[in-house]
């Protein structure tokens, strides 16, 4: 009983100095990976220790956040489920790292409540939230996306913020054709960086485009006839 003991505690000091290791952002890149990295291999072992620490809010943030990333790297269908309780973390950065891990994770299912981000109060989740549905590739993201794109949250002062183009890049990586004509739609963007993620985006979703030779003005031009022509 006592070797029993002794080994479980063994066990969990490992996890936890790992734990500490992949969270201290005082320590060289390579050394946190490692750290990582062993937590993600030794993710069905440690599982019960890492839930817990991930779901006790007065845990160091830091350390937390770390472990929801580890568990976005597990391949483990399972391990959906506590990230998905903790996209109503009170702390920003939680929501955010959960959703970039579900996104890791890529079970469709996971989709329309990643998707409920998309209204979060913090740019950044709602950033988060966009690319993690562009890694998930779920078609029936696409409307919440190009409402989001119009959505006078991600505005300030009548000026674009820098979230639309996640949304853009979003429905390029989805590739669903419905989202042809909102991005489309994106050429008369006053936004310039919104104009080109919806090249970039038509690009990926068609497989080709009408750039060469062209210039930028042109290359719309070429868009928008393809578009009205019957293709």
């Amino acid at each position: 009983m006592t070797f029993f003991l002794l080994l479980l505690g063994t066990a969990f000091g490992s996890v936890t100095d790992d734990l500490s290791t992949a969270a201290n952002q005082e320590l060289d890149e390579a050394a946190r990976m490692q750290a990582f990295n062993k937590l993600v291999l030794d993710w069905s072992n440690q599982r019960p220790t890492l839930e817990q620490i991930v779901a006790d809010p007065q845990h160091d943030a830091r350390e937390r956040w770390v472990v929801v990333r580890v568990i976005g790297q597990t391949n483990d269908p399972a391990a959906g489920a506590v990230l998905l309780e903790l996209l109503d973390d009170p702390m920003p950065a939680m929501r955010a790292g959960a959703a970039s891990a579900l996104g890791d994770l890529g079970d469709k299912k996971h989709a329309e409540a990643i998707g409920a981000l998309l209204q979060d109060d913090a740019m950044f989740v709602r950033a988060a939230a966009a690319d993690a549905l562009g890694a998930i590739g779920a078609e029936s993201s696409a409307a919440a996306l190009e409402a989001a794109l119009k959505n006078s949250s991600n505005y300030y002062r009548g000026s674009s913020l820098w979230v639309r183009t996640h949304y853009v890049s979003a429905l390029g990586a989805i590739g669903s054709e419905s989202s042809i004509p909102a991005l489309v739609l994106c050429f008369d963007d006053k936004d310039d960086a919104v104009v080109d993620a919806s090249l970039v985006a038509l690009r990926a979703i068609v497989g080709y485009d009408f750039a060469e030779g062209r210039t930028k003005s042109e290359h719309i031009e070429a868009w928008r006839r393809w578009v009205a022509s019957d293709r």
